[in-house]
């Protein structure tokens, strides 16, 4: 596959159905990868994940990149923007890091920093927002490195493991990327 933007140690690319695999499936049913999405309530099988990314590949309103290892290829997460308002010039930041084998390695710095270089600059939003769960204190860290700021929390918002726990909202416009 070709790469659609180039980082230093990684690429991101245009999903593909053909990136459903067992691999991917594995993640989307891996209790720490999806401790902080929406989707790891509920197992997923092929065809649903299947189905989940042939609705994002057709989307108007969304954008899903496949993120690959430079060296090797190999797809390790995804990366998406959707959720956007053309008259407000908005939209929503979601990231996947499946593979754990590159987790802690700077990966997901240099992710967002292209994305939201791809979202400023090419697709013309004027701000990028995301929502965090406070059980994910990394993923707090990334973003707050690269310039997003606390907007909001919705207090007790979310059900893990028995316990309700905060959902942060977080935001970042153009002129405070870091």
């Amino acid at each position: 596959m070709k790469a659609f933007i180039e980082g230093n140690s990684i690429y991101l690319r245009a999903i593909e159905t053909s990136d459903v695999s067992a691999r991917y499936l594995a993640w989307m049913n891996d209790e720490e990868v999806t401790r902080g999405l929406a989707s790891g309530a509920f197992p997923s099988n092929m065809a649903n994940l299947s189905s989940y990314v042939e609705q994002i590949i057709n989307s108007k309103s969304a954008v899903m990149f496949a993120i690959c290892d430079q060296s090797t290829d190999l797809h390790i997460g995804n990366i998406k923007l959707d959720n956007f308002d053309w008259i407000n010039r908005t939209c929503e930041l979601g990231l996947l890091l499946g593979d754990r084998n590159y987790w802690g390695k700077g990966i997901g710095t240099e992710v967002v920093r292209l994305c939201l270089n791809y979202a400023f600059n090419q697709l013309n939003f004027r701000k990028v927002v995301l929502a965090v769960y406070a059980n994910n204190p990394a993923a707090i860290k990334l973003y707050k490195k690269i310039g997003f700021q606390h907007e909001g929390t919705l207090r007790s918002q979310i059900l893990y493991k028995g316990d309700y726990i905060d959902k942060h909202y977080m935001g970042i416009f153009s002129h405070e990327v870091q």
